[in-house]
């Protein structure tokens, strides 16, 4: 824990992240035996550079409720809270501001990949025909029952999934888990990451040519058949 002094102000550095990697700090105010504690809103800038602006106000208040703590639309903050408990506040403040940010971000996040999968949904039923392609398919892995979206049944029912995975943590790591039992329990059937840029992967986004082929979504028609009939 840093700590940075002004005047009447202190501002902490705490030791918990915001889903950029960046660190959470907070100001606190004195006045006589109390203190002021804020997050200076930076939870709610976190979410506005993630796109996440719309998620935040909903996560900031159940966090700030969850801790027993304050938010007035922009700030987390603790008001005047006994000098004597100030490591409390603190604690309150950066973890409530921490977890509205980071459910803030993946909310937006799993509702644009919902929205990604339906793009991938209308691709591939013009590639492959509708009687042939599943929105959603419960497929059994070896260990576990995982929603699948965007199956096609082929010939000789073998069956290919084209599921989008966003850069997002939490979405590679799920997919990769999904990818890794299914191929664990069937060989036959084609996985598929369909992904908006392989050039912007990163290193764990590479982890999913491990378990799974790797497409873009606007890859080639021709791609996308190839792909298919890869196991």
């Amino acid at each position: 824990m840093a700590t940075q002094a002004s005047t009447e102000r202190v501002r902490v550095s705490m030791p918990v992240l915001y889903p950029s990697g960046s660190g959470c700090t907070v100001e606190i105010g004195f006045s006589a035996d109390k203190v002021f504690v804020s997050d200076m809103a930076a939870g709610h800038t976190e979410a506005y550079l993630a796109g996440a602006t719309d998620y935040y106000d909903h996560q900031a208040k159940r966090a700030a409720e969850r801790f027993g703590i304050g938010y007035d639309g922009h700030s987390i903050f603790v008001l005047w809270a006994p000098i004597d408990r100030v490591e409390g506040a603190i604690t309150a403040v950066a973890n409530a501001s921490v977890q509205a940010a980071s459910l803030a971000v993946l909310k937006a996040e799993e509702d644009r990949e919902r929205r990604r999968n339906d793009e991938v949904y209308e691709r591939v039923r013009q590639i492959f025909g509708a009687p042939s392609v599943a929105k959603i398919v419960q497929l059994e892995g070896r260990r576990a029952v995982w929603p699948a979206h965007n199956v096609v049944t082929l010939s000789q029912g073998k069956r290919a999934v084209f599921e989008f995975v966003s850069m997002h943590a939490n979405s590679i790591a799920n997919k990769y888990m999904m990818f890794s039992d299914v191929a664990a329990r069937d060989e036959g059937i084609a996985l598929n990451a369909v992904v908006r840029s392989l050039a912007t992967l990163g290193v764990k986004g590479g982890m999913l040519s491990d378990v799974a082929n790797v497409i873009e979504l606007t890859a080639s028609n021709d791609d996308f058949l190839r792909y298919a009939r890869v196991a």
